[in-house]
């Protein structure tokens, strides 16, 4: 059967016959094949632009809420701190019955012990972070791996202020914030 025939080594040796090449024919298929991969680079390119603002507009709700929930934090732990001052205050206060103490040491001692919870270094600088995303995605350089490394320095801000910050309500903004983050480090993955 021609199907034996062709599993003998060597019992068929195929040829190529050279083909007469018309220059003409080969001048326009050379023209056709340009023309066709220079419009598969133009849809390309624009399909790129239209999927860069897509993300671009996606990344800049998302900026903007990672910011309004930072000033909540701000407010929050501002909140957080008074009650820690009050709650240091009244348990001084309790325990102020049983020894005599100086009341402006004690005063002093709930302003330090208050003041560790102070996240106003951390807060300034995820504002600027976030200025700096504004600036960078504004720029026409490629910036995917700076919007990365910028989201791994907002993500170490968040993370201090978590465990600097007193407060339930400011540890739910904290979780929230963390999770917009990681959306938004999803999205930069595809930026070039």
């Amino acid at each position: 059967t021609p199907g034996d025939l062709l599993g003998l080594p060597q019992a068929l040796a195929i040829r190529e016959r050279p083909v007469e090449r018309d220059a003409a024919v080969v001048a326009q298929l050379v023209e056709m094949l340009e023309a066709a991969v220079e419009e598969a680079v133009t849809q390309l390119d624009t399909m790129r632009a239209t999927e860069g603002g897509h993300l671009n507009a996606d990344l800049e709700v998302r900026r903007a809420l990672l910011g309004g929930l930072l000033e909540e934090i701000a407010v929050a732990a501002d909140q957080g701190r008074l009650e820690l001052q009050a709650r240091l205050a009244a348990r001084v206060q309790e325990l102020a019955v049983d020894v005599a103490a100086d009341p402006n040491l004690i005063a002093q001692e709930i302003v330090r012990a208050a003041s560790r919870s102070d996240i106003s270094e951390e807060m300034a600088r995820f504002r600027a972070h976030l200025a700096h995303w504004k600036a960078l995605a504004d720029s026409p350089e490629p910036c995917g791996r700076k919007l990365d490394f910028l989201l791994q320095e907002m993500n170490r801000e968040v993370n201090t202020i978590g465990s600097k910050a007193d407060g339930l309500r400011v540890s739910n903004l904290v979780i929230s914030a963390k999770a917009e983050l990681e959306k938004m480090r999803e999205q930069v993955q595809n930026i070039e």
